[in-house]
This record gives structure tokens, C-alpha cells and sequence, in this order.
């Protein structure tokens, strides 16, 4: 993939917007991403497996961005498979910013309220026709797996004992008995976009599904210092106790995937994972430990 081949590709499918530099930037898991001028950004798939993860962007981005208060890149543009690219891809609106694993804590505490806010506004029953998630829309408990091989394989670098009583309680809580509900399934900081020290925008919504809402609430514990989940969960609203508890077992769940990947992939990450774990086991704190 180059700047010359995308620049084909748009001016194929879209020759009007044609009109600026394209220029590549740092590619997600499972995009390549290039910016279309100053207001436009092209994601084409890297892979087979993303093609049905941006297809589900480009079908329900458009009906979900209306009702949430911050910016999420919307699809302007679809592209068709072609013989210069196989898979679809999209143009969307490009969301001027910083990624949240590269800002320092005080602002992401700031983002607290409108964190908290954009969650209960994307918190509402899915369709039936809701895209589903292997790994995102089952109950915690189908995670056991790859929980117990992830804290294998971190050994002695994390609270072991903290982990594993929080992870008891929260298979213990009662599962999700409301309508699914839309969940954007991968909210750590670094799918949250700061400009001038402000949550502006939130991205990557290939694992957008129907599931348990504490799924996503644990993006607070992924993003926030502790003194900040108050006002996160004063801003999201109402939140009964084996909600909480799942929460709870979902940021341990990703904090030893995120440690994990700290050590291998992306050194950002790491602080992310030790973040969410020290701050379920100091929640868990608060609910008596038990």
C-alpha cells in the first residue's frame, strides 16, 4: 500500500475529493490510515478478518453519531471493492487530535464527565440485527481462557491475589438480563481523542456490538485515575451493584491484555493495563473487598 495507490483508489471512486495530498499515518491493528488533505481520512482494511469490522462501521456509524456528544468518524464516503483494492474501505471526517495513551493524567481525569456522558448516550438497546462480538457480547465468564493464560504469562508483574478475587467476585455478580445493548467494545485511551487538553472525539468502532454495558464502563478504569471514576459514574447515571461488579472483572480482563501489550507491541499500553488493575482493585476496595 502507498500514497500513490490510494490516491488512485479515491480518485476512482470519489475524483472529487481528490483534490489534497494524501499522506499515510500510523496504522491501527487492523487499518491503514491515511489522511485525505486536512478534513478527510481514507481506512482501508490491512486484513481479511477487518473487512466485516469496517463494513459494520460504514452501516451503523451514520445512524448512532446524531444522538452521542463527542465526534466519531463517521463514514462521508464508501468505498468499493475494485481491482486496485479488494476489500471496502471508507472516507471519513478526520478528528484533529492526540490519542488519550499519549496525554498526561491530569487531563485525562478531566475528560471524567464527558466520558461517563458519551457511554450512557451510546447505551441503548441494540437492534436484533446488532452486529455480534466473540469475545465483546458474551458474558465475562467466556473470557475465563484467555484470563487465566494472560495472568500465566504475567507471572509476578502484577497483584496476583488482587486480580483473582476480583475476578471471582465478578463472575459471581448476576449476569446482564437487559436488552443487549450497543457497546463500542474496545474503549481504552487510546481510542479517545484530545485537542487542547479536551475530549473531543472517540474512534475505532470495529468491535461496536450488542453486550453487557459494564463491557464498556471499564474504559474508565482503563483511562481515568481513581480520584475521577466518581465523577465518571456520577455522569453516566445509575449503575446497580452486579453492574459494578462485572465492570470490575472487565478492567482486570483488559488490564493484563494491556500490560501484556505494553511489553510486546506498544509501550503505551502497559501503564494503561497497570492503570485499570490498580484502580479495580482499589474500587473493589470500597464495596467491602468481597
Amino acid at each position: 500500500m502507498s500514497a500513490t495507490l490510494v490516491a488512485a483508489l479515491v480518485r476512482s471512486q470519489h475524483p472529487d475529493l481528490i483534490n489534497d495530498d494524501v499522506r499515510e499515518m500510523s496504522p491501527g491493528f487492523d487499518n491503514t490510515i491515511w489522511r485525505l488533505g486536512e478534513e478527510l481520512v481514507v481506512r482501508l482494511p490491512r486484513r481479511q478478518v477487518a473487512v466485516r469490522l469496517i463494513e459494520s462501521e460504514q452501516r451503523w456509524l451514520p445512524a448512532l453519531a446524531p444522538r452521542l456528544p463527542l465526534s466519531i468518524p463517521t463514514p462521508v464516503r464508501v468505498g468499493r471493492p475494485s481491482d486496485i483494492f479488494p476489500w471496502p474501505w471508507t472516507i471519513a471526517k478526520w478528528i484533529d487530535g492526540t490519542p488519550g495513551n499519549e496525554v498526561d493524567p491530569m487531563t485525562l481525569g478531566r475528560a471524567a464527565t464527558l466520558l461517563g456522558t458519551f457511554f450512557r448516550a451510546l447505551h441503548h438497546d441494540a437492534p436484533a440485527d446488532a452486529p455480534a462480538n466473540e469475545f465483546r457480547s458474551v458474558p465475562l465468564r467466556f473470557n475465563e481462557f484467555s484470563f487465566q493464560g494472560r495472568l500465566h504469562e504475567l507471572g509476578e508483574a502484577i497483584n496476583r491475589d488482587d486480580v483473582l478475587r476480583i475476578w471471582a467476585a465478578s463472575l459471581a455478580a448476576e449476569p446482564w438480563v437487559g436488552a443487549p445493548q450497543w457497546i463500542h467494545g474496545d474503549p481504552h485511551p487510546a481510542n479517545l481523542i484530545f485537542d487542547d487538553e479536551r475530549l473531543v472525539g472517540v474512534i475505532d468502532f470495529g468491535d461496536l456490538c450488542a453486550g453487557d454495558p459494564a463491557t464498556d464502563l471499564a474504559g474508565g478504569f482503563l483511562a481515568l485515575p481513581f480520584e475521577s471514576l466518581g465523577e465518571f459514574f456520577d455522569a453516566y447515571g445509575s449503575v446497580d451493584h452486579a453492574t459494578i461488579r462485572r465492570t470490575l472483572g472487565w478492567a482486570v480482563h483488559f488490564g493484563l491484555m494491556f500490560v501484556l501489550l505494553g511489553q510486546s507491541d506498544e509501550p503505551t499500553y502497559g501503564p494503561i493495563g497497570y492503570r485499570a488493575i490498580e484502580n479495580a482493585a482499589d474500587f473493589f476496595g470500597t464495596l467491602g473487598g468481597e
